[in-house]
């Protein structure tokens, strides 16, 4: 306090006086010097004071300073949170962790074990030319096995998807997925059309209509299956002779639902796609699960279906119940895991995220 201040005040009675240092307070006044009392001019409410005497000039300063230095420091937090670079092991508030993206709206169906999966699939239905996943690179998920295991099962399990391979690299703060797509825009949807048009049609047919439980839908879309191709020899052949989706168109469709359901004729893998679609377009839970056979209509890479029947997955091959000029039959149709017939085949680690496989093969399977 300055000696001009004291002067000022030094002659004055003791009482509430107008705070020189806190605007709209008053602090009291006891005839010789300030005290610590404080109160509010309008209501006359007293406040607490936590240092004695008037406030130091530097001290509102330094509040804004700190209000400042917190300001920065949640804004730091929020965009680190939003790059999913917060350490998981801190309970943090929702509002500053970044969701997983859904993915773009798509017209097709998509299927995936978890939310990566999901929007990965959604984004390669849109043939997006290059998928973000900034949002986990500073996460545990971000790994060299996670990334391309989720893409495995993305295209594995989504008929729709139309991809031969893809790149992918994280950096930070970006991350992204780059797939290489079999089609372009225009030839990949007309094959998606096409397909959907397809399963609208045959899922109408009478043996789907009087189907009166699960087990019975899923004989229906068995025999539609079966009955709707032939196997592709010729583009098994050129597998085995090295030919690929990119070298070959004739492999290419022999590896969808689309070779199946409007050609009318592929391999193992669109046997097992057509059978995917048939079976979601009705109501069942299935899966696409891929792997190595021998002994029946093919032998060495096979795909086959799981599909959910009173909440046991049972085994549907579409594949290996179609003889071609032989006929077809339904040794292979809702086999439970442990039969004798199944000890052909073994299942590989691509068709699903790795530890989930668990949810659908009993063991051994």
């Amino acid at each position: 306090m300055t000696d001009a201040s004291r002067s000022s005040t030094s002659l004055r009675p003791a009482g509430w006086l107008p705070d020189p240092m806190r605007p709209g307070f008053e602090r009291y006044w006891d005839g010789q010097q300030w005290t610590l009392r404080v109160r509010d001019r309008e209501t006359g409410v007293e406040v607490g004071e936590s240092s004695g005497g008037a406030p130091r000039p530097g001290s509102r300063r330094r509040a804004i300073g700190w209000t400042a230095t917190l300001a920065v420091f949640a804004a730091i937090v929020a965009g680190v949170g939003w790059m999913g670079a917060l350490p998981s092991w801190i309970p943090w508030p929702d509002a500053l962790v970044r969701p997983a993206p859904s993915g773009p709206e798509v017209a097709y169906p998509v299927y995936g074990s978890d939310e990566l999966v999901t929007y990965l699939a959604r984004s390669m239905v849109a043939q997006e030319e290059t998928i973000d996943l900034s949002w986990m690179a500073f996460t545990d998920e971000a790994s060299e096995e996670t990334i391309p295991d989720a893409v495995f099962e993305a295209v594995t399990q989504n008929p729709y998807v139309f991809v031969e391979g893809w790149e992918w690299s994280i950096g930070y703060p970006k991350a992204v997925l780059e797939p290489i797509y079999t089609y372009d825009d225009t030839e990949a949807e007309r094959r998606r059309r096409e397909t959907a048009a397809e399963v609208a049609s045959l899922v109408a047919d009478a043996s789907v209509t009087s189907a009166v439980d699960d087990r019975a839908l899923a004989t229906a879309v068995h025999d539609l299956v079966v009955s709707s191709a032939v196997y592709d020899y010729a583009a098994a052949d050129a597998v085995i002779a090295g030919e690929t989706t990119a070298t070959s168109p004739r492999v290419a469709r022999s590896q969808e639902a689309y070779g199946i359901l409007v050609e009318g004729s592929a391999v193992c893998n669109g046997y097992a796609q057509a059978f995917q679609l048939l079976a979601d377009a009705v109501g069942l839970d299935s899966v696409i699960v891929t792997g190595t056979a021998d002994g029946g209509v093919t032998t060495g890479l096979h795909a086959w279906n799981l599909v959910q029947i009173d909440d046991e997955w049972l085994v549907v091959d579409t594949t290996w119940d179609d003889a071609g000029l032989l006929g077809t039959g339904r040794e292979y149709l809702l086999l439970d895991q442990s039969s004798e017939v199944l000890d052909t085949r073994a299942a590989d680690a691509d068709w699903i995220m790795d530890g989930r496989e668990a949810a659908y093969l009993v063991d051994g399977a």
